[in-house]
Order: C-alpha cells, then structure tokens, then sequence
C-alpha cells in the first residue's frame, strides 16, 4: 500500500464531534471556516482564557488546500484578509435562540488566527467553548474526509443539519431507513446562511418570537439587499438541486425533497433521508427510552391536557416529540375557541394539519406567519363535533 493511499485510509477513518447547538443555529459561514473547525477539533486545547484553540499543522493546510510546493502564506492571507478575498474565517457567525430564557444571542465564532511556522492557530469565541469541547450529550459525530470532501457551504450546512436530524430521530424511534424531515422554506434559508440578520435588531427581535413572521423577515432582508435566490426556482436549481447531488455522491447520507405547497407557492421543504447501507424496514420498531421521552412531552402538554389524554397524544404521535410540538404550536395559535383539545391535537398530528395550513393569527395579533394560502378542505369545527357525537 502507497503512503497516500495510507494517509487516505486514515482520514476516511478520523471522526469529530459538533454540538448540535452549533449545526442548527442560524448563521453564516464559509465552507473554509468549516472545514477548518473539522480540521482543527483534531488538535485542540482549551488555554487560560477559556477559548479553545486550534492547531492546525502544515501538511494538512497543504491538503486542504491541494498545495504541493510554494509558500502557504498567500492561502493564510487569503483567509483572513477581506481584502484580498470577500469571506474570510471571521465571517462565520451564529445566531443562537434560547426561548427557555427568553434571550437570543449572536456570536462571532472564530475570534483570532495566527499562522507562524508553517502552523495556522484558530481561537474560538470563549462564549462558545461549552459547545465545542467536553460535549457529554446533544451533539452528531461527523465524518471528518466527507466533510472535507464538500465544495459547497450549503452542502456542508444540509450534511450537518440532516445528519444530526437523522441521528436523533432514529435514536428515540429505533427506525431504520428513511426519515421525513419538513423545513419552512424562509427557515430553511436561514439556518443555511442564505439569508442572515445582517446586525438587523428587526430581524434579531422577530426570530425571539415564538411564532416568527418569516415573510416580514423576507422584507427586511431584501431591504438589506439580501435578495439571492429569492425565487424558489432558483433557490431549488442553485443551491437544494446540486447540495442533494453533492449530498449523495460523496457522503453517507441518501437525499431526496419535494416542494411543500400552499396552492400554487411554495412554503417548505421535505427532505426524505436515509443512510447508506441501512435497509429500510416496512415495520417500525418500539420508541426506545418511552419514559424519558414522555417526561419530555409531559412537560410540554401539562398545562392544557391530563396525563391520560398526554399518553394518547405520545402514542398517536409514536413518541415523535417534534410532531406533537409542531401539533401543539398549531393548536395554540387557533383563532377560534377549540371545544375539545384532545380530539384537536389528535386529528392534527395524524394528519398533520400544521404542515398544510397556515398557523392561524390570534385575535389581535398581526403576525401573519407566512401568508400561507388557506385550504378549505379541512372543517375542524365539524371534525371536532364529529369526534365528541363518536
């Protein structure tokens, strides 16, 4: 065996873990700055200030960067210099939400480079150091040679996000084979960098909120001259088209998608996705770990259901806690009084109500979540009448 096919080897064989804090925030970064944070988990320290640190060595600058010979300098340069380049490192940024306290926060992610040596040292926001290393619980473990292998910012943001979705759902379900996972389209772009706050307080305050008025972030955004990929054609041809291709060409994952349509506008995506190697199984497993995930959900539900009408809703919703979350937000934001939540929430997580039609304003309110189109073919009023007559 060469020493490059060696070298190969081991790479494809080196992993890294990354919070999935990190991977779902919304933000902007450059397919560099991640490939660099995959790189440099490899060897890192924690230094007297609480940063993490990270080293990165020669040859494998010289790798990423497919540099045989010469000086590094002119890539280092280009890499942190806007001058030079347009994106730099430093423009990885992260906008992170925490409803529980009510706060959100914004973070530049890399803070420092040096390079001396021939060795490049990376210095990461010390807000952020709980989330880059000692990771106990709540973060993916990537492949180190997929990541390097993706030329797209986009595809490595999809690789992330749909990989650490994947895991997680699999792992409370116990499912082999394909999972479903929706996006709203304006979200989508967001936590893929295509449309960021731009240091907006608008756009900042309204993705606080519980229910985001995503067209009114539409606005702003395109007020700031964010204005790419704007239509959905060539949002789908430019970026979902050839991440899906790049996706299934050089990782593990399998994509596919369709549009979510309200009428003639699209308003989400569905991502069907699934591992390489992992047979899909027509019978689906028991929910591992029912109790813990119950807990969960118990605390969601406790204000509005009994622990008896709680376990029909986990059981109709087979333990799937983002369904039933999606299902109560729904609920919860119905214009109309809801004579019998129960029955509600059952018919809306079977048939999944809040993927089709718009999250109702509530009187007063003037979010209008989108502007979905509304269908007429769903009477809950008489649903509900029916459920309660049975």
């Amino acid at each position: 065996m060469q020493k490059e096919e060696k070298e190969q080897l081991i790479v494809s064989h080196k992993t890294y873990n990354k919070s999935n804090e990190l991977i779902n925030a919304m933000g902007k970064g450059t397919a560099l700055s991640q490939k660099l944070f995959a790189i440099g988990m490899q060897h890192i320290e924690i230094d007297d200030t609480n940063n993490v640190v990270a080293t990165i060595y020669g040859p494998e600058l010289r790798k990423m960067f497919k540099s045989s010979s010469g000086s590094l300098y002119e890539h280092i340069e280009a890499l942190c210099d806007r001058q030079v380049k347009g994106s730099t490192i430093f423009d990885w940024n992260l906008l992170m939400k925490d409803k529980e306290n009510g706060k959100i926060e914004a973070h530049q992610v890399v803070t420092d480079a040096s390079f001396k040596n021939g060795t490049l040292t990376l210095r990461y926001n010390n807000s952020l150091t709980d989330k880059i290393v000692n990771l106990k619980k709540g973060y993916t473990v990537l492949s180190l040679s997929e990541t390097l292998s993706l030329k797209s910012v986009y595809s490595l943001r999809l690789y992330e996000m749909l990989l650490s979705a994947y895991d997680r759902k699999a792992y409370i379900t116990k499912e082999d084979g394909v999972q479903v996972f929706d996006y709203d389209l304006t979200e989508l772009k967001l936590d893929l960098g295509v449309i960021n706050s731009g240091g907006s307080k608008e756009i900042k305050n309204e993705l606080a909120k519980d229910y985001p008025d995503y067209d009114k972030i539409e606005e702003i955004a395109e007020k700031l001259g964010q204005t790419k990929y704007k239509e959905y054609k060539i949002f789908n041809r430019n970026v979902l088209s050839k991440t899906k291709e790049e996706l299934n060409k050089k990782t593990c994952l399998e994509v596919d998608y369709d549009p979510i349509k309200s009428g003639r506008k699209t308003v989400g995506i569905r991502f069907f996705v699934n591992k390489k190697g992992v047979a899909v199984t027509k019978e689906k497993a028991t929910p591992a770990n029912k109790d813990e995930i119950f807990d969960e959900i118990i605390q969601l539900l406790m204000g509005d259901f009994k622990v008896k009408e709680i376990r029909e809703i986990a059981e109709i919703a087979e333990y799937d806690i983002e369904k039933i979350r999606k299902a109560y937000e729904y609920m919860q934001s119905y214009n109309k009084e809801i004579e019998v939540p129960i029955a509600f929430m059952k018919e809306c997580i079977k048939n999944e109500y809040y993927l089709n039609k718009a999250k109702p304003k509530k009187p007063g309110s003037n979010n209008s979540f989108m502007n979905f189109e509304q269908r007429t073919d769903y009477d809950f009023e008489a649903l509900e009448k029916m459920l309660v007559d049975n």
